[in-house]
């Protein structure tokens, strides 16, 4: 039995050294993030705000132009101090999502704003791009109502994202009995469901 026992005199392991615990530190850190080039823009910049809301505005009217429903950009700045904006969509299909949210990013490569992740792309119920000012939501129509972001920060005001004069594209009245106008889009309906 005394050699299952620890004495109670012997010595226990050595703290590490301080360089030690330093360079484990900055490896544990390193495999954690992806290498992703920060560029954090002062928020003392005037000009900042005004760039971010017209960005959000501008995903709002990307998100328009492939069909999504429901928009809204909500004006966080009161609310956190993490962001700044919201854009909130809703998709019909796993498919549209992923192409609201991929010509969303592309757009904004095209203008110099890089992401600073997506997630939930392939799932297809809620995609978020996170641009640091400013997150674009994607969201099924169930996974909206189930997530209710627009209630969770309902004090926040909504803001007008169209364009003066832009005439906004006029929607087909769906009915029960017909099948999407797309053809892609009855493909991924059963996809939310599952």
């Amino acid at each position: 039995m005394t050699e299952n026992t620890t004495p109670l005199d012997a010595p226990l392991d050595p703290a590490p050294s301080p360089a030690r615990a330093k360079a484990v530190r900055k490896v544990s850190v390193r495999e954690a993030q992806d290498d992703v080039p920060t560029k954090a823009v002062d928020r003392r910049n005037p000009g900042r705000m005004e760039q971010a809301l017209e960005r959000a505005r501008m995903a709002a009217r990307i998100a328009d132009d492939n069909r999504a429903k429901d928009i809204l950009v909500l004006d966080l700045r009161q609310a956190t101090p993490l962001l700044d904006y919201f854009v909130i969509a809703t998709a019909n299909s796993r498919r549209q999502s992923q192409a609201i949210a991929f010509e969303i990013d592309a757009e904004m490569k095209k203008i110099g704003e890089l992401k600073l992740g997506m997630e939930g792309v392939e799932e297809g119920r809620w995609t978020l791009i996170d641009y640091g000012d400013f997150v674009v939501h994607v969201f099924s129509a169930d996974a909206r109502t189930y997530y209710a972001l627009e209630e969770i920060w309902g004090d926040a005001p909504q803001l007008e994202w169209r364009e003066e004069g832009r005439v906004p594209r006029e929607r087909p009245a769906e009915s029960a009995d017909e099948p999407p106008a797309d053809d892609e889009a009855g493909d991924d309906v059963a996809d939310f469901e599952s």
